[in-house]
This record gives structure tokens, sequence and C-alpha cells, in this order.
């Protein structure tokens, strides 16, 4: 089975810790449910019906970047942007 492995802070592995005990869940599946719980299903999918499923998420990012319509921002930016929709 492939593993996954990130570098993160002792205070950041303490939070991750303490956020999934507070809902009953260890930090992967706590971790797996916040990035994968809204993922498209695509168990049981064929090739066909996957490769669509991800063409249809795919597709009109690519379009806007053939426009010319991306982003300037960095990650960090990026980051602080989404971070401050989340707390307003």
């Amino acid at each position: 089975m492939p593993r996954l492995s990130i570098d993160i802070t002792a205070e950041e592995h303490r939070k991750l810790k303490a956020i999934a005990a507070l809902n009953g869940q260890t930090i992967k599946d706590y971790v797996m449910s916040r990035t994968l719980g809204d993922a498209q299903d695509v168990a049981g999918k064929s090739d066909k019906e996957a490769l669509d499923a991800l063409r249809d998420v795919l597709m009109p990012r690519i379009e806007e970047a053939r426009r010319g319509e991306f982003s300037e921002l960095t990650m960090e930016e990026i980051a602080a942007k989404a971070k401050a929709g989340l707390e307003g």
C-alpha cells in the first residue's frame, strides 16, 4: 500500500491529534475525511467514467489557463486568502 509523508511542526501535529481525538477519529481518518470527504466517489465506476469525472474537474481550469486567466498570487497568498475566507 502506498504511503504519504508530510513534514509538519510538532505544534501542527499536536493540533491535528487533538482535533482528531475530539472528533473520535485517528489522525489518518481525520485527515482523509477532511481532504477526500467531499470528493466524488469513483469506486465502482469504469475507467472511462472515472476519466470523464476527472475531465469534468480539469477542463474548466485548462480553459481558464488557455485564456490567460490564472492567478499571479503565491501559494502563501492563496493559503492566507483561503484561511481568511474560512475565518470570516
